[in-house]
């Protein structure tokens, strides 16, 4: 087996640093800190270690081409891939969590809990995220996959005492588990046809084959099983139904790196077996695609109309989210440079959703409520945050002059240069929600600056919240206004498919 310390480095730097800080946590008394340093601070100090390495991977060519990890005797590829794909979502995954983790300073301060457990949980999902989005192999994206789904579920019951965490950590935990079987189930279809799991050989297999004479429906079959536990893991209808009651009983900042932490790893998975392994070249996968984007745009904001609990609104929100960027996903069958709109949405997608969440983490935290009835008046009780949390929805509606319209405006060009009337369509279709969306999205504006609060007692302020509401809203201005790196960065991660 074939394989270089550095090119894993970023991996392994979590799983030590992750075993490092549950041992600090079972060290220290719950609830306080160690003499010499905390779990707070020494998770993301891991985080920033795992961080440097990735970041340098940018700037070595070789890498970004791609560079298999764990090659066996006998195998033209391995295990994993080190390439821009994999390194674009291992930033994903390191910044959503170092983020959520000043989310969790906030949010259990005072409370007591196993400390050093939650957040070598939290690194521990993270390597998983970077494990499944550098996976090249259908045994390693289902472990990977499983290894992320364990940790998630402790995370979203980690409130052992609030019945709503214990309740959406079991329906998170029933969804899984058949979505897990149906996938595996598709997978052994595929290795059953093809004679591999590994996903580059999976394709030149499947590439002696025509649309003609190709087993088509077999492998539609299991392409359908396989996308039902990614369409799980990102919340795509039908298989949405966990995200909101999961969503309003997990801890908020677990909520929020559900959101966006777990959803990117399912995209990266999506992205990398649709766009290297079942090409549209030997199966039309778009239709299915198209129509699922469309469902799950539709639905998500359909029934984000009428909820009264934020963190459920910004549940459907999330699941309309999918659905959009599934839109590019179709488009990649069209044209290799949607990927590039993809990546794109998906690093806006990073700061905007965060930082809504943010803002509900405060909130949840001084006012122990997540009703949008607590949220009459916010603008005389924390003006800062009420601005803020109106940047971010229209951040996530698409409305100028935030990078929302930007992440929508490059999602919809890649769908019309597909120049195919039923991706149009589509386009159409994820407009129209788009103005479904600023409704409800609006609604939220409105309680915050045209109705009495109950109280106008000031909410107070917290300095790791602030930091990242500072970072999030900074980042939610410059991409639009200074795209050019980012859309840089996101042309480099999709290099790979656009050859």
């Amino acid at each position: 087996m074939k394989f270089n310390l550095f090119y894993i480095s970023p991996e392994l730097i979590l799983a030590l640093g992750g075993l490092m800080v549950l041992a600090v946590g079972l060290a220290a008394r719950r609830g306080r800190k160690l003499s010499i340093i905390s779990p707070e601070i020494l998770s993301l100090a891991v985080l920033a270690g795992a961080l440097v390495p990735t970041v340098m991977f940018f700037s070595r060519a070789h890498v970004m081409k791609g560079i298999p990890q764990f090659v066996l005797s006998g195998m033209k590829s391995g295990m994993m891939a080190v390439d821009g794909l994999a390194v674009f979502f291992k930033i994903i995954a390191i910044l959503s969590t170092a983020i959520v983790i000043f989310l969790s300073m906030e949010y259990f301060k005072g409370l007591d809990f196993h400390r050093g457990e939650y957040y070598a949980l939290l690194i521990f999902a993270t390597l998983a995220i970077t494990m499944l989005a550098a996976s090249t192999d259908l045994i390693m994206i289902y472990l990977s996959l499983e290894f992320l789904s364990i940790t998630s579920y402790v995370l979203v019951g980690y409130m052992k005492k609030d019945p709503k965490s214990n309740e959406a950590a079991v329906k998170y935990f029933l969804y899984g588990s058949i979505a897990a079987a149906v996938m595996l189930y598709g997978m052994s279809i595929l290795y059953g046809f093809t004679g591999t799991t590994n996903i580059l050989s999976i394709a030149e297999s499947l590439l002696s084959y025509t649309l003609d004479i190709g087993p088509t429906h077999i492998l539609f079959l299991a392409t359908l099983f396989v996308l039902v536990g990614f369409g799980f893991k990102v919340s795509m209808v039908p298989f949405h139904h966990w995200a909101p009651d999961a969503y309003e009983g997990a801890p908020t900042p677990i909520t929020a790196f559900l959101s966006v932490g777990s959803k990117a790893a399912g995209f990266a998975v999506i992205a990398r077996v649709l766009a290297t392994s079942i090409r549209p070249d030997v199966l039309w996968w778009a239709p299915l695609v198209m129509i699922l984007s469309g469902v799950t745009m539709t639905i998500g904001n359909l029934v984000a109309i009428p909820q009264m609990n934020i963190k459920r609104m910004l549940a459907y929100s999330s699941i309309a989210q999918a659905g959009y960027i599934l839109l590019g996903i179709s488009a990649m069958a069209y044209t290799p440079t949607a990927l590039t709109a993809v990546i794109i949405y998906i690093f806006i997608y990073l700061f905007m959703n965060l930082g809504a969440f943010t803002v509900v983490t405060l909130l949840s935290a001084k006012l122990k409520s997540d009703h949008l009835k607590d949220y009459a008046g916010l603008i005389r009780r924390a003006p800062v945050h009420a601005v803020a949390l109106v940047v971010f929805l229209l951040s996530l509606a698409g409305i100028p002059p935030t990078a929302g319209f930007l992440a929508k405006f490059y999602l919809f060009l890649a769908a019309v240069n597909a120049q195919d009337n039923q991706i149009l369509w589509l386009t159409i279709v994820a407009l129209a929600n788009t103005v479904i969306s600023i409704y409800y999205y609006m609604n939220v504006a409105r309680l915050m600056f045209f109705r009495k609060p109950a109280s106008l007692e000031p909410i107070p302020q917290s300095r790791p919240l602030n930091f990242v509401l500072g970072l999030t809203l900074a980042m939610t201005f410059i991409i639009l206004l200074y795209p050019r790196p980012f859309i840089r960065l996101a042309e480099m991660s999709a290099r790979i498919f656009t050859g």
